[in-house]
């Protein structure tokens, strides 16, 4: 058996439509040195074990699969698959994100090679959305994720490094692996936290990876319960990783909070005003020429520009719907400015059922939605029992009129927007003041001791007896 250099972990769950891509941009990488690529699936309920399996199939000397017989999640499933890593160094690349550039591997092997002090090295990303299309290019240059290149910007920030960027020494990667929290809900923050307590970060300065935003992925959940969960994991890792490192630069990390604290401030009043702008403006139905467009998901593209259903928009009225076949799932984009509509249903023909959404980027309170923000989207999982005939109710609220009955709902919406604005922003707020009020009292820890253990020494017989031979002597002059 050759030499492996490099073991590619690649995790997924449920990724049928992205792990294609992921592999590809694998095993097309050009390397001097040979790499093994090890998939795991989490027991994935969609089509990801066959696709997987017709890859083993064509690449039988280059993957090695393996698949849970039950959902660890993933920090567990990341723990357990880099114990099978035979390479001197294991690179990441999650099943929804791929590499672009065909040297990134040899890159990053060259420069670890390069100094034997390295044992962990990222690159530069850029951001693309579900239907590969660029949202930010070169992220850690130009924004809008800040690079968290220290422990205290990752403690204090929850910042990010990439883990499909990573490449990292095998030994180190299964010796962190073995301190995590195996329940931490997101494997990569508390790694990274252990990795600058190790080593420094290597930085290849090149855009190599696509990092996919996608929606219901494990860091941004639709349901508000898996969200909130998140957030309050992610606090309990920082309180965690204050008390375990209480000698790293407390002041550094106070310092960052409150800057990031200026920033996020600063977003908050610009958002608002473009908010206000936007609802100031807002255009009357007969000069608004938009449309209504459904997106039908396909398997491997997912939502894309090509597979859609457009009608006029208008302010009230009803779709017919057809679903492609294959089809479960379908977004629909109601109008590409803010709106507020009394009622939206999706209702089976076959059942004359009503179809909930499963995710919404507005306000829903029972059938009524408030869009407050530009891109008003409504996504739908159809069930097969309601087979592929649907039909898409709708109607608007009059807001456009300061003397309708609806306008009050037009000012409703938007101060209801504005308190959950003021409530996210309270929220953050809190966990920052409980942040820097951990530092305070580890500061004043050890300021008492550092108090005692100067008063032990002056106190001491090593230190009064000479004091006192100095002052006599002192006296005699």
């Amino acid at each position: 058996m050759e030499k492996v250099a490099v073991s590619v972990i690649c995790t997924s769950y449920n990724y049928e439509q992205y792990i294609s891509v992921a592999l590809d941009s694998i095993l097309k990488q050009k390397t001097n040195f040979n790499f093994e690529v090890l998939v795991v699936d989490d027991c994935s309920t969609d089509s990801s074990r066959t696709i997987l399996e017709r890859y083993k199939e064509q690449y039988p000397n280059n993957i090695r699969l393996f698949f849970n017989d039950k959902n660890k999640g993933l920090t567990r499933t990341w723990i357990d698959i880099c114990k099978e890593a035979r390479g001197k160094y294991i690179a990441r690349c999650d099943a929804d994100d791929y590499w672009i550039d065909e040297y990134k591997l040899q890159k990053q092997f060259d420069l670890l090679e390069s100094d034997e002090s390295l044992l962990w090295s990222n690159t530069s990303f850029n951001i693309v959305d579900e239907n590969d299309q660029v949202i930010a290019e070169d992220v850690f240059r130009n924004g809008p994720i800040a690079y968290a290149n220290t422990y205290e910007k990752m403690l204090a920030t929850k910042g990010m490094t990439l883990t499909s960027s990573w490449m990292v020494d095998t030994k180190l990667m299964q010796e962190v692996n073995l301190v995590i929290d195996p329940d931490s809900v997101d494997d990569g923050f508390p790694m990274q936290l252990e990795f600058f307590q190790k080593t420094k970060l290597a930085f290849v300065d090149e855009v190599c990876v696509a990092y996919r935003m996608t929606t219901n992925s494990d860091s941004r959940p639709v349901s508000e319960e898996k969200m909130l969960h998140r957030i309050n994991g992610l606090l309990k890792t920082q309180l965690e990783y204050l008390a375990k490192y209480p000698h790293e630069n407390m002041s550094e990390i106070a310092n960052i909070l409150v800057r990031h604290d200026a920033i996020q401030e600063e977003r908050i009043y610009h958002l608002s005003k473009q908010i206000s702008e936007l609802t100031s403006k807002e255009i009357p139905f007969e000069y608004r020429f938009e449309n209504i467009t459904v997106y039908f998901e396909h398997p491997e593209k997912g939502f894309y520009q090509e597979n859609v259903l457009q009608v006029p928009f208008t302010s009230h009225g009803k779709i017919r719907i057809s679903l492609p076949e294959g089809c479960r799932k379908i977004r629909i984009d109601l109008s590409e400015k803010p709106s507020f509509f009394s009622k939206v249903q999706l209702v089976s023909d076959s059942s004359g059922t009503e179809i909930l959404p499963i995710f919404s980027n507005g306000i829903i309170l029972s059938n009524t939605f408030i869009f407050p923000n530009p891109d008003p989207q409504i996504i739908y999982d159809i069930p097969e029992l309601f087979g592929n005939q649907l039909k898409l109710e709708f109607e608007m609220f009059e807001i456009d009129d300061i003397y309708s009955d609806d306008f009050g709902m037009k000012v409703l919406g938007q101060k209801l927007l504005d308190l959950k604005r003021k409530q996210a922003h309270t929220e953050n707020l809190e966990i920052e003041n409980i942040q820097l009020k951990r530092i305070i009292e580890n500061q004043q820890k050890d300021l008492i001791s550092i108090t005692n253990q100067y008063h032990n020494v002056i106190g001491s017989r090593r230190w009064t007896i000479p004091t006192k031979i100095i002052n006599f002597f002192r006296r005699k002059k």
